[in-house]
């Protein structure tokens, strides 16, 4: 004898499943992450985590629309599920120039549009970026050719986001500069797109040097090798 499920119970089975999923997996982590506020000295106006300008939020899509999300992540793990903070990926200056190392939170993801944890790590994370370049002028340079800071660089160039142009009266302020093979003809000029413009503003505001509360920023990091002198 052959045991049919009636078509309205599999579908129903089928719904709650999905149901159970979505509340578990989306729901419930939004209820309890998706409204976390800044925090706010009691001595201070400043907020932290700080927001980002005008100009990294519009970035947010050209990293998106650039597929940078599938090299590079933005999540610093704990020491004790990898290397990200021996390799210095969780580390960015504070407002006194001191370095201030340790994981990421949800928090530190309050004021982003949109969030690009990554899932491969082709490339280094990118969660404190915009503190290991001094400027805009380095990251251009680096985005037109990542071999002149890295020989050995998997990344690919991003020379569309440069317009070559004629030199007219003074060289432009944000030309690049470049020598050799990348330097452009005699008269002329690399200078970056808006689209250049806006994604490195986004990249530098990349860095998470500020300090969480002890419930959100968790114990301090010790270097292995301060752990075994001590």
């Amino acid at each position: 004898m052959k045991l049919t499920l009636p078509f309205h119970r599999f579908f129903l089975f089928i719904l709650f499943a999905f149901l159970f999923s979505w509340i578990g997996l989306v729901v419930l982590p939004w209820m309890e992450l998706g409204h976390q506020p800044p925090i706010q000295d009691a001595d201070s106006e400043d907020l932290t985590p700080w927001n980002a300008s005008g100009a990294a939020h519009a970035g947010e899509h050209v990293y998106a629309a650039d597929g940078c999300v599938y090299c590079h992540t933005q999540q610093v793990r704990p020491a004790s599920s990898g290397a990200d903070l021996v390799r210095g990926w969780g580390t960015a200056k504070d407002g006194d120039g001191k370095d201030v190392t340790r994981r990421t939170y949800p928090r530190d993801y309050i004021w982003q549009g949109r969030v690009f944890l990554g899932y491969s790590r082709n490339g280094a994370d990118l969660s404190n970026v915009g503190d290991r370049f001094p400027d805009e002028a380095a990251l251009y340079n680096y985005l037109y050719d990542p071999y002149i800071l890295s020989p050995r660089s998997s990344m690919p160039e991003y020379r569309f986001l440069f317009v070559k142009q004629k030199i007219s009266g003074r060289q432009a302020d944000d030309a690049l500069d470049l020598t050799g093979a990348d330097a452009p003809p005699a008269g002329y000029e690399i200078v970056p797109s808006p689209e250049a413009k806006v994604l490195v503003a986004y990249l530098l505001s990349l860095k998470k040097g500020y300090h969480l509360k002890p419930d959100e920023a968790g114990l301090p990091y010790v270097p292995p090798s301060t752990k075994s002198s001590s």
